[in-house]
């Protein structure tokens, strides 16, 4: 049990930091020069759930928060910032849980106090949920790059874009984070019946004499 909660802990440590640069990068999509029109043949513009960025020459960018009031930006932007943002919250609490669950930390009591056992199970629980939460998200905002590539009424946007870096490490960090959410549960499922702080202490039982006095009713 306590090499299954190494292992969990570690994946869980590689899903925290794939999480958290999927949240912070710039590049969920990039444009395909190759199918850009030939006027942004030569621009590299990249975009990221915060910014988007243009670059005409190599070293020099021009980023904005996309211009717009959070109010007025997409439903599914913000749904997918919202998202990525609680995966991050998750992943960080799975991984402080997570390690004060495991065996060679004793903050929380030995390996069978009922505190370790649901604080290991709690990990577990937030890095498989942040886990699903960067899955949805990623997969939503690729399909909208997706969609918008092939569709007729886009193709002479001056950009056409394509999967950025992001996608694959959040796709990744995904996975592990589920992964490391299972090993994680699996290996905090030992029991909780309630034990009492003091044991008793059991001597056996005294010799009850087999002679008794004479007495006499009257």
């Amino acid at each position: 049990m306590a090499m299954c909660g190494y292992m969990g802990w570690m994946v869980s440590l590689m899903a925290f930091f794939g999480i958290i640069y999927t949240l912070a990068s710039k590049e969920w999509k990039k444009n395909n020069q190759a199918a850009s029109v030939a006027a942004a043949a030569s621009i590299h513009s990249y975009e990221g759930l915060w910014v988007r960025c243009v670059s005409s020459l190599p070293g020099q960018y021009q980023c904005d928060n996309f211009d717009e009031s959070f109010l007025n930006l997409p439903a599914e932007l913000q749904a997918q910032r919202a998202m990525m943002v609680l995966a991050a919250i998750c992943a960080v609490t799975g991984v402080l849980c997570g390690g004060l669950g495991m065996d060679c930390v004793v903050a929380m009591g030995d390996n069978n106090a009922k505190p370790k056992i649901y604080t290991g199970r709690t990990g577990g629980g937030c890095m498989l949920l942040g886990g699903i939460l960067t899955l949805v998200s990623v997969s939503w905002y690729s399909s909208g790059i997706v969609f918008e590539y092939f569709n007729p009424n886009l193709q002479g946007a001056q950009f056409k874009y394509e999967f950025g870096p992001a996608l694959y490490v959040g796709w990744v960090s995904s996975v592990l984070a589920i992964i490391a959410g299972i090993l994680l549960l699996c290996c905090n499922c030992g029991a909780t019946e309630e034990t009492d702080d003091y044991p008793y202490n059991y001597g056996p039982a005294k010799p009850v004499s087999s002679t008794r006095p004479n007495t006499e009713y009257v």
